[in-house]
């Protein structure tokens, strides 16, 4: 089996036992503690991959064209008609890309198509 993604002790995640040690220990006391309740009552969880959102390239860039204000301005028709697009299943993912975008994180892949 792979490694954990990280542990649980005591309903608090922790990325590593290394971390909750940096976290939770303060003193030569503490330290003694902790190592036993890691010992008892850690338990690794691991974190299933998550389906990622892709968008063809084409409408990446046309969606680069413009930014998310000017979308929440123009509302859903205009925004059909800026695309051209007539199917409904890219609109929540050309928003969470802008939106991405935005934040400075990938939230949507581009792929060629």
């Amino acid at each position: 089996m792979s490694e954990p993604s990280g542990y649980l002790l005591h309903g608090t995640a922790f990325s590593s036992k290394e971390a909750a040690f940096e976290i939770l220990v303060h003193n030569h006391e503490q330290e003694l503690r902790f190592h036993k309740l890691w010992d008892e009552d850690a338990q690794p969880y691991y974190f299933e991959s998550q389906p990622q959102l892709t968008i063809p390239k084409s409408i990446a860039e046309q969606a680069d064209k413009t930014d998310l204000d000017t979308l929440f301005e123009w509302g859903k028709q205009e925004f059909y008609q800026w695309f051209n697009h007539e199917q409904d299943e890219y609109m929540p993912i050309i928003y969470a890309y802008l939106a991405g975008k935005a934040l400075g994180v990938d939230l949507v892949k581009v792929v060629e198509g």
